[in-house]
């Protein structure tokens, strides 16, 4: 009977290996896997209980699209801005793609990818990624540097943390502009990351490469071509030209958001743009934007912040506290530019942290959430006022260099919050069943 069951798991094993091999037949080079799945994305996410694994090639899906492989591995190819390797990168490689799950709910990614290095055969580069794409873990797998002692860092892969697409969009359109504003190159997060060795500059520049290809797979194979490098370019051209009407934070930005963030450890830089969902956004805002200070296409930088843990080094994770957006209100007044920090863990998802106007903070808005916004836009169409409910977002004295802003502020803070749900927490805080909620309350307040 055991030796029934051992040639059992044997002949199934082969087939296993069999069918794998298969899948990269035509090319000579093996696919960039786990070393141990079941271990490693346990470490990667250990909140996890189980996951799957698909293998994906680009000639494949494009045959499936009805454009063909080799189309899409040339669009593929402009989307990285350089020519794929004629080794590692031809477009029957199979890729890896580990879907990690708690329960029946998907999570997010592992996945990696073989990237040439200098004078040796590859390295290994692998991935944590949450559902956003937002590079969650990065660490070499394979590394054959001889100055990998100075790469496999926790402060090396640390610089990594927050990273998607756009942000090597963001870089490569930063080069084609030829930016020397530093203000503006503080936004690009891929220029930042320093490279810590002496000989292996080269080396880490094809980290870089490698690390973009990595997330254009994932975007394409995985969100159907979510991140528009287009979309990318016009939102840095747009910034590049209209430096004057776009707040930034001042000084050194990891100092600032310390004050609403104490536990933060870095930040990665979004450039949002309303365009294509500015009619959405007047509707949770319940106002429309204005066209002189609020133009569709102006673009937003909003400061994504990370908390990194080094749980068993080198090895280091990221986790979002929330996101910093600095914003203008405009006023009869004049202009003003507040920070508004809004919170993205438990308790404090979708909360107002602090509220910075002028560099001096106004704690009315701390703890208050879109459900209290909507909830007040209730009560005021239906002309109810009592002592009771002036106590849902009691916002007054909002006072700057003696005037007071205390409206434009207020519609500033919601509209940060409608814009950071939106974008970030994909509608949570839900306004028609927050209004409906409400509403059937004040049909029936016993009930």
């Amino acid at each position: 009977m055991g030796k029934k069951i051992v040639v059992l798991i044997i002949g199934m094993l082969s087939l296993f290996l069999f069918k794998a091999t298969d899948l990269y037949a035509q090319s000579q080079v093996v696919p960039c896997q786990l070393t141990n799945a079941d271990q490693d994305l346990l470490r990667l996410f250990p909140e996890r209980t189980n996951y799957r694994t698909e293998f994906i090639r680009t000639d494949e899906v494009g045959d499936k699209r009805g454009i063909g492989g080799e189309a899409l591995y040339r669009e593929l190819e402009k989307r990285l801005g350089d020519k794929w390797d004629p080794i590692w990168e031809t477009k029957d490689i199979p890729y890896v793609f580990y879907e990690v799950l708690k329960g029946p709910d998907k999570i997010g990614w592992s996945f990696g990818a073989n990237q040439g290095w200098p004078g040796a055969d590859n390295s290994q580069l692998m991935f944590a990624f949450d559902l956003d794409e937002r590079t969650r873990e990065f660490y070499y797998q394979k590394l054959p540097s001889p100055e990998k002692d100075k790469l496999q860092t926790p402060q090396f892969y640390s610089q990594f943390v927050g990273l998607t697409l756009e942000h090597f969009y963001v870089n490569e359109q930063m080069k084609n502009l030829a930016v020397k504003d530093e203000d503006i190159l503080a936004l690009d997060m891929v220029g930042r990351i320093k490279d810590p060795t002496q000989k292996e500059h080269e080396g880490f520049l094809k980290t870089l490469r490698g690390i973009k290809k990595v997330l254009i797979y994932l975007d394409d194979f995985k969100l159907g071509n979510k991140i528009k490098k287009d979309e990318v370019f016009a939102n840095v051209k747009y910034v590049v030209t209209n430096k004057g009407k776009i707040p930034l934070i001042e000084g050194d930005a990891l100092s600032q958001i310390k004050k609403s963030f104490p536990d933060a450890s870095t930040y990665v830089v979004d450039l949002v743009s309303l365009k294509i969902n500015s009619p959405v956004i007047e509707k949770r805002l319940g106002d429309k934007l204005d066209n002189k200070t609020e133009p569709a296409d102006l673009v937003y930088p909003i400061y994504v912040v990370y908390k990194t843990n080094t749980y068993k080094p080198p090895f280091t994770r990221g986790i979002i506290l929330g996101y910093v957006l600095p914003m203008a209100i405009d006023t009869e007044q004049g202009r003003f530019v507040a920070d508004i920090a809004i919170g993205a863990q438990d308790k404090e998802k979708g909360k107002v942290m602090s509220v910075e106007i002028n560099k001096t903070a106004f704690n009315q808005f701390n703890g208050l959430s879109l459900v209290h916004f909507y909830t007040k836009d209730v009560l005021t169409k239906n002309k109810i006022v009592n002592e009771k409910i002036d106590k849902i977002a009691p916002i007054t004295n909002i006072n700057v260099d003696g005037k007071d802003i205390t409206p434009a502020t207020r519609r500033t803070v919601k509209k940060a919050l409608v814009i950071v749900d939106e974008y970030y927490f994909h509608n949570f805080f839900n306004k028609e069943e927050i209004t409906k909620k409400m509403e059937d309350y004040l049909k029936n307040p016993k009930k």
